[in-house]
């Protein structure tokens, strides 16, 4: 009996020993940031994980804040843009707590938060924008986009105010995509069309001065390569003709009658062809071949 009253009290007094740890205790983990209040003021912030000492409560409150990447989308508005055109791009808002204590004392909670960053980011995209044409947001033409640089320019506007006020840290501003009013859309369209006309016609223009180009090049070596040619068959047929009267010239000193003979021959078929009728004296050279005592000679 006395053993388990014992017992009995040493389980009491470790669940009281256990739930005074609970009470007077917190844990800071990895992924977050701690303000310690007491009696709703701030005293201190943890931002290092482990184990820390308070006050239980309602005297000290643990205020636990997340300290990982947050994404909002900013409320969709139409902007305007320095040419006067209406268009609607949507934002994200990358951020996180940096300074908690400042961020319970400005705002208090998440929810408070985005709808602050909302405003500042809202009116920062509308300056921002107002600084640039409309065809540095959409453009045929990529060198003239400007999107990366819109985009900084709205997380730096950003980025100070909500830090210095919110103890929030901006790490983008990004533009989703973009979008326009059904009234411009046509207009935008036939932009569009009209720009790629002019390049078509600009890009068509620089084929036909290459075309231009390469046809006079191409005409320019036809001719050095035909005279070269001409040329070759010139020197050609002069060594060929030369050859030929020395082998005519040598034939000629072994048996003269016999070059006589072939030169005659060689006359009458270039002279004859098929169905040649030719009346003429038999005895002129070379038709003197023809007659039939030629043979006999």
């Amino acid at each position: 009996m006395k053993t388990q009253i014992i017992v009995r009290g040493l389980i009491g007094v470790l669940v009281g020993a256990l739930m005074l740890f609970v009470m007077l205790t917190f844990q800071v983990r990895q992924n977050e940031r701690v303000v310690l209040t007491r009696f709703g003021k701030p005293v201190q912030g943890f931002f290092e994980p482990g184990l820390y000492m308070k006050w239980p409560w309602p005297i000290d409150t643990a205020n636990r804040f997340d300290a990982r990447l947050g994404f909002f989308d900013a409320r969709i508005t139409e902007a305007l843009t320095r040419d006067r055109r209406n268009v609607i791009i949507p934002v994200y808002v990358a951020w996180r707590i940096s300074e908690p204590l400042k961020f319970l004392q400005s705002l208090g909670n998440v929810e408070n938060a985005t709808n602050k960053l909302d405003g500042l980011v809202s009116s920062a995209r509308n300056t921002v924008l107002g600084s640039y044409d409309f065809n540095q947001l959409v453009s045929t033409n990529l060198a003239e986009v400007k999107i990366p640089e819109i985009e900084h320019a709205i997380t730096s506007m950003v980025a100070t105010q909500a830090l210095d006020s919110f103890g929030i840290a901006i790490e983008q501003v990004g533009i989703k995509r973009l979008t326009l009013p059904e009234q411009n859309t046509s207009a935008v369209f036939e932009r569009m069309r009209n720009e790629r006309a002019k390049y078509a016609a600009k890009y068509r223009a620089e084929g036909r001065q290459q075309a231009d180009e390469i046809r006079a090049r191409t005409d320019a070596e036809k001719i050095v390569t035909l005279a070269d040619a001409h040329k070759y068959a010139e020197e050609t047929r002069g060594k060929a003709e030369a050859e030929a009267a020395h082998i005519y010239a040598a034939a000629h000193e072994k048996d003269p009658s016999l070059y006589k003979f072939l030169r005659e021959l060689d006359a009458l078929k270039r002279i004859t062809g098929t169905n040649t009728t030719v009346v003429l004296d038999t005895g002129t050279p070379p038709f003197d071949l023809l007659h039939p005592t030629a043979k006999g000679e």
